[in-house]
């Protein structure tokens, strides 16, 4: 079967997973759908440029912040919120790809990192402008007027199916990028850098729209995390949740698009099926993640195409 007949068959279900479902089940998929944003952006820097990075979480937070100052001083609907969101965190990943250009491997990883940090820091201390520790509160999102019919966004469902058409486009786009000329590119960065400048690859434009691309993809995951909670707290964009994107993408399997993917489904839904044990989700987080990177390096889905290949 084609991989769009695939993907087009899994999101259909998913559109109809809510009448099926409870409250509870319907908010865990749109969590779920979350994260798949988050990682298939972090593989778009990390899996096929080879920029290792840990500032998923603070992109994800610059979104979230956003729509959320832009809502309280502005009173400006998701609809407005989700470009915003996604050009405030593009903006920043462009400032952080900057230092890509003479960094690499930990060193770039410690310089991610240090940035998380800062975001964290600056969203839970700057109390008059973010709302420090407190946070802040969001509106419910305003009607969707299609002409002949008016969608009340307020109710779980309608807002399940706003995320998932999102998160369809943001893979679309994902997907369109990886398999370009600027993917191609990404390729041959991660590959051999030397050898990419060699052939006349502009390397720094191929860097930096990288880290753009995945930081814009992470703050549009923001938005709708922000208007879906109906509020914003610094310690929902920690350190743990880039930590938590990258054993994603790592279990997935870097560089693959489908691996990151899976990841997130697999490690979204693990602690709904531990119970009480779900409080033990970051030890068992990096277990698995030792694991894959001690006996799957690849990740799950470059492990199984070894074995075709074979």
């Amino acid at each position: 079967m084609k991989p769009y007949l695939t993907g087009l068959g899994i999101a259909l279900a998913l559109a109809f997973a809510p009448f099926f479902l409870g409250g509870y089940e319907t908010n865990v998929l749109m969590m779920m759908l979350f994260f798949i944003i988050l990682a298939v952006g972090l593989d778009l820097v990390a899996g096929y440029c080879g920029q290792f990075s840990f500032a998923t979480g603070a992109f994800y937070g610059l979104g979230a912040y956003t729509a959320a100052i832009l809502n309280r001083d502005m009173g400006s609907p998701i609809w407005l919120n989700l470009p915003a969101g996604a050009l405030v965190a593009g903006l920043f990943g462009l400032l952080l790809g900057i230092p890509a250009l003479r960094l690499k491997g930990h060193f770039l990883a410690i310089v991610t990192i240090a940035f998380q940090t800062i975001v964290y820091l600056t969203i839970s201390q700057w109390t008059s402008f973010t709302g420090g520790q407190v946070g802040l509160s969001l509106a419910n999102p305003a009607p969707l007027n299609l002409g002949f019919v008016t969608i009340e966004m307020g109710s779980l469902r309608s807002y399940y199916w706003l995320t998932l058409a999102v998160s369809v486009i943001c893979l679309l786009v994902a997907w369109r990028l990886a398999h370009s000329r600027i993917g191609s590119e990404w390729i041959a960065i991660r590959d051999d850098e030397t050898l990419a400048a060699a052939v006349g690859i502009d390397t720094t434009r191929g860097k930096l729209s990288a880290f753009v691309a995945s930081a814009a993809l992470a703050g549009v995951a923001g938005v709708l995390t922000a208007h879906a909670l109906r509020g914003v707290t610094p310690d929902d964009y920690t350190i743990w949740i880039s930590a938590t994107v990258v054993a994603m993408m790592v279990l997935g399997g870097r560089g693959t698009f489908i691996g990151p993917i899976l990841g997130a489904v697999f490690l979204v839904l693990v602690p709904e099926l531990l119970g009480k044990f779900a409080e033990y989700k970051m030890l068992i987080y990096g277990v698995l993640l030792v694991l894959a990177i001690t006996l799957m390096p690849e990740g799950v889905i470059g492990r199984l195409r070894k074995r075709a290949a074979r």
